[in-house]
């Protein structure tokens, strides 16, 4: 999908995405000086500061006091309604999420599209743009601490044919990539979903952390990349499709602590749990 007019495209199958030096750097394998002259661009500061980007690891960007205050707020109604609505907590129970793992990680029910003033979230608002929407659906919350860092919105009434994906990250998130569990531990299996992450904990949380990195190209920022190399072993468990497997090389090359360890069957360690697998002896084995 192209945006020509904001030099934007994404693909939704593999969640390739960035501006027109991006496409010609991922699909035509040019270099960056190349594809600033393919697409005539001039090296302002902005593109030199994404050039140092792509060098390594991003730094972590907090999110402002009033976007914090806003989605604090946000989540405890959530997760109020999500306690009192029989429908949205079924939805969880079915992705193998019990009532303890559900009141500890805060998720939350958006019943229907709202609407929100951008300066109640503490961002400059505009003729065109006055409002943030939230879509309908379970919310999920990311902490650090207790301090709200990231919120998405697994939206309800997402399909395969739909043209944006099936999260949505609320503007104004950190770009943070969240750890769930004891951080201390040795071992840590990397997982896309956030779901994913909740259920490995829930199940086998006394051996590992687990890292959630939100999509199939999402790379580790700062933080955590320094704290993947501290650790004894990675299991390596995205998502077993094209998107999974096409980044394993790069998080071979990164850390040669990884292990690749998908789950027997199926394509995520939710959609093996839904099947009858054990989550518990399958980390348990990639450990051993």
């Amino acid at each position: 999908m192209f945006w020509p007019e904001k030099d934007r495209y994404w693909c939704r199958q593999c969640n390739a995405k960035g501006d027109a030096i991006q496409f010609c750097r991922d699909f035509q394998r040019l270099s960056f000086h190349a594809a600033c002259i393919k697409v005539q661009k001039e090296h302002t500061n902005a593109e030199f500061q994404y050039r140092a980007h792509l060098a390594g690891p991003a730094p972590i960007r907090p999110p402002s006091h009033s976007w914090e205050n806003k989605a604090q707020i946000f989540t405890e109604n959530s997760l109020q309604r999500l306690l009192i609505d029989k429908t949205s907590i079924e939805l969880l129970f079915q992705r193998g999420l019990s009532f303890d793992t559900i009141k500890k990680n805060q998720l939350g029910w958006n019943p229907v599209k709202t609407f929100y003033q951008r300066a109640d979230w503490g961002f400059e608002e505009t003729e065109k743009h006055k409002w943030i929407c939230l879509p309908a659906g379970i919310v999920i919350p990311i902490f650090e601490g207790n301090d709200i860092r990231k919120l998405k919105i697994r939206k309800f009434e997402w399909k395969e044919a739909d043209f944006y994906g099936k999260y949505y990250e609320v503007p104004g998130s950190s770009n943070m990539v969240p750890i769930f569990g004891n951080r201390s531990c040795e071992i840590a299996v990397i997982v896309e979903a956030e779901f994913d992450a909740m259920l490995v904990i829930q199940e086998v949380g006394d051996l590992c952390a687990c890292v959630a990195l939100g999509g199939a190209q999402k790379k580790p920022d700062s933080s955590l990349s320094q704290w993947l190399r501290q650790r004894k072993s990675i299991i390596f468990a995205l998502d077993f499709d094209e998107a999974g497997k096409k980044e394993y090389l790069y998080w071979q090359k990164s850390y040669p602590n990884l292990k690749p360890w998908p789950v027997p069957e199926e394509k995520s360690p939710g959609d093996y749990y839904r099947m009858g697998g054990n989550i518990r002896d399958w980390i348990v084995a990639g450990i051993s």
